[in-house]
C-alpha cells in the first residue's frame, strides 16, 4: 500500500473512498487564499450616473446592485452580470489549489467517487480555477452561481439536496467536505455526513489533504 493510503487517518480517506458521491466546497477544500473584494462597490460605478437609490448606494450585496440593473433593463443587467463574473475571475486568478486536492480527488475518482464542487462564485468561474488547477478532470459536476437566483447558493441546504438528487445517488452513501460553519450546517441540514477541512497552521509539517479533515 502506497504511503498515500498511509498515515493516522486512514479511517477517513477510507470512509470516503466507500462514498458513491462526495459533494465538496470550493472555499478551503479546493481553493485556498480567495480574495475578499468589494464587488457590490465595483458593480455599482456601471449604474452611478443619474444617482443610485439609498439602499444600492449604500449596499455591500451584490445581488441589490444587479437587481437594480435589472430595472433599468436587460441590457444593463447583462453587463453588470459580465462585470460580476469579471471581478470573480481576478479573484480566482490569484487564489491557489489547496494542498494535495488534486491528488486526493484523482484517488476518490479512481476508487469509482464521483465529485461535485459547489460554490458561491458564477459556475463559469468555478470551472476556470478547477481547468487552470488541472482538478476538472476528476469532478463529474460544478454548482454555482446562475444569475440572480440567491435561493440555491451555498450554504443553501437546497442547493446540496439537489445535487445530491441529480447524482441519483442516497443520502447515505454521500458525503460533503466543507472549509466554513454555514456550509457545514447547511450540509448537516440536508442529512449528508460532513467533514470539515482544517488547513495546517504555518508551523504544521506537510499534510495530504485528506490529513486536513475531520469528522
Amino acid at each position: 500500500m502506497s504511503d498515500f493510503w498511509g498515515g493516522g487517518v486512514v479511517g477517513v480517506r477510507e470512509e470516503l473512498a466507500e462514498r458513491d458521491h462526495v459533494v465538496v466546497a470550493l472555499d478551503g477544500p479546493v481553493a485556498s487564499g480567495l480574495a475578499v473584494v468589494p464587488v457590490a462597490e465595483r458593480l455599482r460605478v456601471l449604474v452611478a450616473e443619474g444617482g443610485l437609490p439609498r439602499s444600492v448606494a449604500r449596499t455591500d450585496d451584490p445581488f441589490v446592485v444587479l437587481a437594480h440593473a435589472a430595472s433599468i433593463g436587460p441590457a444593463t443587467e447583462q453587463a453588470v452580470y459580465a462585470q460580476w463574473r469579471r471581478v470573480e475571475h481576478e479573484v480566482v486568478a490569484t487564489a491557489r489549489a489547496t494542498t494535495g486536492v488534486r491528488d486526493a480527488f484523482a484517488a476518490l475518482t479512481a476508487a469509482g467517487v464521483r465529485i461535485t464542487v459547489v460554490g458561491a462564485l458564477d459556475a463559469a468561474v468555478l470551472q476556470s480555477f478547477l481547468v487552470l488547477h488541472g482538478l476538472e478532470p476528476h469532478v463529474h459536476r460544478i454548482a454555482g452561481r446562475a444569475g440572480r437566483d440567491r435561493a440555491t447558493l451555498p450554504p443553501a441546504p437546497d442547493l446540496i439536496t439537489s445535487v445530491l438528487h441529480a447524482g441519483a445517488a442516497p443520502v447515505e452513501s454521500c458525503a460533503f467536505v466543507g472549509g466554513t460553519k454555514p456550509d457545514l450546517t447547511a450540509a448537516r441540514a440536508a442529512g449528508v455526513t460532513t467533514y470539515r477541512h482544517v488547513p495546517p497552521g504555518p508551523d504544521s509539517p506537510p499534510t495530504t489533504w485528506f490529513d486536513a479533515l475531520a469528522r
